[in-house]
């Protein structure tokens, strides 16, 4: 099977592109992925990170002996986070690539005995917007900027309120009325420091990455500004 394997910091660094394609045999474990990993100039990498490397696949965390899907399309490997024991996952997701809330739980406790809270805020697209029915929207990103940025407000989030952990899965390009748009979550001490840790990266998420919303309504099409909205009409009119 042909699959895309999409790679993180210091591996894109080292492969040199953050996209590689790649020919797999069926009964293909995680393990033998990163063997052809390392078979395509990764070793070197891969020996320094000494298994810390983690494997998602169509929302889930996969362990090195765990079997690559027969129906995964895409590959996300990703280095460990930097900060020590803080957990940071942040991930450009489109289509229809699934997220699996069971496996983020699971990430944003990691075992650690002071987590007593995790919170998730799952963001979809609404039907209807200024009592107009939307038919899509559709977010531009910058491909380049995305993922630090998100990175970076995930760490900022976790110094900030204490927390143990941080992910936040933004999807970008075509979304129907009813698909997710973003997925955020936050795990510490209690509810205490997990809730408004949580509203916070919700908040600075959608003002400060570098991501456009464009929503297609009855009456046209509409750029979505800071907090305003121009419809694509008076673009036109203007130049």
């Amino acid at each position: 099977m042909k699959v895309k394997v999409r790679l993180y910091s210091v591996l894109r660094e080292a492969a040199g592109k953050g996209e590689l394609e790649l020919e797999l045999g069926d009964g293909i474990t995680v393990s033998g992925l990163l063997e052809k990993l390392s078979s395509v100039g990764l070793g070197k990498v891969l020996e320094e990170l000494k298994g810390e490397v983690q494997v998602i696949v169509n929302g889930k965390s996969l362990a090195p002996s765990q079997l690559i899907p027969q129906d995964a399309k895409v590959i996300h490997v990703l280095p460990p986070s930097s900060g020590g024991s803080e957990r940071v996952l942040v991930r450009i997701a489109r289509d229809d690539e699934p997220v699996d809330l069971a496996s983020l739980t699971s990430f944003l406790y990691g075992d650690n005995p002071r987590v007593g809270a995790v919170a998730f805020f799952i963001g979809i697209v609404r039907g209807i917007n200024n009592g107009e029915q939307v038919k899509e929207l559709d977010y531009e990103h910058s491909e380049e900027l995305m993922e630090p940025k998100l990175r970076e407000l995930a760490s900022e989030a976790i110094t900030k309120f204490s927390l143990a952990g941080a992910c936040v899965i933004h999807f970008v390009g075509p979304r129907k009325p009813g698909q997710l748009t973003m997925v955020v979550g936050v795990s510490g001490e209690s509810r205490k420091n997990v809730f408004p840790a949580l509203e916070w990266l919700v908040d600075h998420v959608k003002h400060e990455a570098p991501v456009w919303k464009t929503e297609v309504r009855e009456s046209g099409v509409y750029y979505m500004v800071g907090d305003r909205e121009i419809k694509e009409t008076e673009l036109k009119r203007g130049s």
